[in-house]
């Protein structure tokens, strides 16, 4: 009982923090109303995890919504238009500019847009306001992206020259490092506003070090942390804790292509990098050069690399897609093949090892303590792994 009350710590206790119904109001007015069927607009919500619609109908393009919400939420107001139109823009994916997404928050909120429904401005609402500052300072990054690619992103890749794209790419990289700045410090700053627990999902879509996030997750308003989005997230920083950085490395056994069992425990002693990744995944496989010469430069001081493919889950396909991918890559250290599928993250190995995106890599030291993990196949990534690697076997002749 002692360890569920502790594996349960996090969790808010919805029985002592019940969820109360807040209310809001919507008054609004949009100018261009031409598409609108029957003068009908909708408002959207998800609220723990129940979608909600309501509707209004438009008067002279005036409208008004009211209701109650639990924590403030992401919803969207949208014009009922013609079904040939709801087609056309989810066969283009265009932004629909009969429909506008915002925070939605207790209180009073005024909706007003000059032109189409797309350019509405939202006031009243603390989680909009804050989510309306992010947008002022990522803009001119966002410019800037579109600005590269319009001059230079376009035609690489109508070019399909692979050099070409390779020094976009970084370029394009580094103003999304900008991006990723800009958000993660907005995000610390502003833990109690209404959107941080959606900028912490984010943030921690592909990785979650629990050292850093459970401090920021438990100064988010009480309402989020005890939605049923916030309980699950809280679950997953407890499950995230078994494989966090100073973790004992769980211990698994898979098979090598010869059909021959290979265990973590068994290389104990080594420095080991577990390498998850899959024939399919260009992003993995681009790694593994520098793996190749990261491996020859340490094999001999203790440096292991355990390679962990993840396919379909069909033995039939995976073998044959797992060992071409081997035998093309030129992988000289240990690879197993994951049987579950890769796109079943609950089961086997990548539930052990909460593994949420591919590449991922996990470095651990030779009593099997977990060291540091790697997401992404960025040259930073390589960068420190190269320095890491370097400093946990630099007394090693």
């Amino acid at each position: 009982m002692k360890k569920i009350l502790l594996a349960l710590s996090l969790v808010p206790a919805i029985g002592m923090c019940q969820l109360k119904n807040k209310t809001f109001t919507i008054e609004g007015k949009v100018a261009d109303t031409k598409r609108a069927v029957n003068n009908t607009i909708y408002l959207k919500y998800q609220q723990n995890g129940q979608q909600f619609t309501d509707s209004a109908v438009l008067n002279n393009g005036n409208y008004h919504f009211k209701g109650s919400l639990q924590y403030p939420v992401k919803a969207v107001i949208q014009l009922k238009v013609a079904d040939s139109v709801e087609k056309y823009y989810r066969s283009t994916r265009l932004l629909k500019d009969y429909a506008h997404e915002f925070y939605l928050d207790e209180g009073t909120l005024l909706a007003n847009s000059s032109e189409k429904l797309q350019q509405t401005i939202i006031k009243g609402a603390l989680a909009e306001t804050d989510h309306q500052q992010l947008m002022a300072k990522l803009a001119p990054f966002y410019t800037r992206s579109a600005a590269l690619y319009e001059s230079e992103g376009r035609k690489i890749y109508e070019s399909k020259d692979v050099q070409a794209i390779a020094k976009y790419t970084k370029k394009s990289y580094a103003i999304q490092d900008q991006i990723d700045s800009v958000e993660r410090d907005f995000m610390v700053t502003h833990l109690e506003s209404g959107i941080a627990f959606d900028m912490l999902q984010e943030y921690t879509r592909s990785t979650l070090e629990p050292s850093e996030i459970e401090p920021m997750f438990q100064k988010l308003q009480s309402s989020l942390k005890a939605s049923a989005e916030g309980i699950a997230y809280a679950a997953r920083i407890e499950k995230a804790k078994k494989t966090a950085i100073g973790a004992l490395a769980p211990d698994f056994i898979l098979k090598d292509r010869n059909g021959k069992d290979q265990s973590l425990s068994s290389l104990k002693g080594k420095l080991v990098l577990l390498d998850f990744w899959g024939s399919w995944c260009m992003p993995c496989r681009q790694t593994h050069p520098h793996l190749k010469e990261l491996y020859s430069g340490y094999k001999s001081k203790g440096l292991e690399i355990l390679g962990v493919s993840n396919e379909s889950g069909n033995p039939e396909t995976d073998y044959k897609k797992w060992t071409t991918a081997l035998d093309e890559d030129k992988m000289d250290w240990i690879n197993v093949l994951n049987t579950n599928n890769r796109s079943d993250k609950n089961k086997g190995i990548l539930s052990d090892y909460a593994v949420n995106a591919f590449p991922t890599k996990v470095l651990i030291d030779r009593n099997g303590i977990i060291i540091k993990r790697f997401v992404g196949n960025t040259s930073k990534n390589a960068e420190l792994l190269d320095e890491i690697v370097k400093q946990q076997l630099k007394s090693t002749k």
